[in-house]
């Protein structure tokens, strides 16, 4: 007994050891994260001057860019420019929606097939009840090595900023545009980034989101202004609730040249059943629908 909890004392030991070493390998932040215009790689909202911008809007946006890098520094220089290129967006906005890609969290929505209808079904919702919107793709992870380490570590928890830096954003708009609403949106890992951010403005009534497919060690708050889906209408989603025996069954019944009937993949590859959202289906379009008439 006493030699088996030796064993167990060293074997935690050593994932502590290389839990220390990622965090370690992943550097501090450099560069400021962006928010592009939805399907736009290029164009992502930033301010080329400030002028007819209040000077009070300004100054808060410098203060904040202070508390995430450092003064001076161009990282801190791009977002506040970006902070107040957001506010110059959303002047004569009612909502804006931001997406949070799965995966590594580069993407785009239009990169994510099911969602990009999800997107234009919530978008056709609310222009059809006369509301004006911004849709923006939030970019939370640089396309290299350390930009997958640190998204590695979001996962578990370990690096919070890009749920806090989202959040800083949001609350800079929705305090200087009073009347500017945002939906935060996400998929599987984007969902879990959505729920750290939303947490973080749960007080907030202009904020609300909608996740599909959190991971399932993700621990939702519970609010009606979040909702949540581990559901994607047609079937419960594997990846969401840790059904590792339907994982592991369709991926053999594909390298068996099985046909999958139900679509949904993580990491690219490894076939994940009802991990894929889609309007066309009935049940997901009508809890979105009825989510959305019940705020909007």
């Amino acid at each position: 007994m006493p030699g088996d909890k030796r064993k167990l004392n060293i074997a935690a030991l050593g994932v502590v050891a290389v839990c220390i070493a990622i965090v370690l390998a992943v550097p501090a932040p450099v560069e400021a994260n962006r928010m592009y215009y939805k399907g736009d790689s290029l164009q992502y909202l930033t301010a080329t001057d400030f002028d007819g911008v209040p000077p009070i809007v300004v100054e808060d946006a410098a203060r904040r860019a202070g508390l995430f890098y450092p003064e001076g520094s161009e990282a801190a220089e791009d977002f506040t420019a970006q902070l107040v290129g957001a506010y110059q967006s959303c002047e004569d906005i009612d909502i804006l929606l931001v997406f949070n890609a799965g995966g590594f969290g580069w993407d785009s929505v239009t990169d994510a097939t099911g969602w990009l209808t999800v997107m234009d079904g919530i978008i056709a919702e609310l222009s059809g009840r006369g509301y004006k919107l911004l849709a923006v793709d939030y970019k939370r992870t640089q396309t290299s090595l350390s930009g997958v380490l640190s998204e590695a570590m979001a996962f578990w928890g370990f690096y919070p900023l890009k749920s806090a830096e989202l959040a800083e954003r949001i609350d800079f708009l929705t305090l200087h545009l009073e009347e500017l609403r945002v939906i935060i949106t996400g998929e599987s890992n984007g969902a879990s980034i959505v729920e750290e951010t939303f947490r973080r403005l749960q007080d907030n009534p202009r904020v609300f989101a909608i996740q599909t497919g959190p991971t399932v060690i993700t621990r939702c708050v519970d609010s009606e202004r979040s909702l949540v889906m581990r559901h994607n209408g047609s079937i419960p989603d594997s990846f969401s609730h840790g059904d590792m025996f339907t994982i592991i069954r369709s991926n053999l019944e594909a390298m068996l040249g099985i046909y999958q009937e139900q679509p949904g993949d993580i990491l690219f590859y490894i076939g994940a059943p009802g991990h894929y959202y889609c309007w066309e289906f009935e049940g997901l379009r009508q809890t979105i629908t009825e989510f959305l008439h019940r705020y909007f």
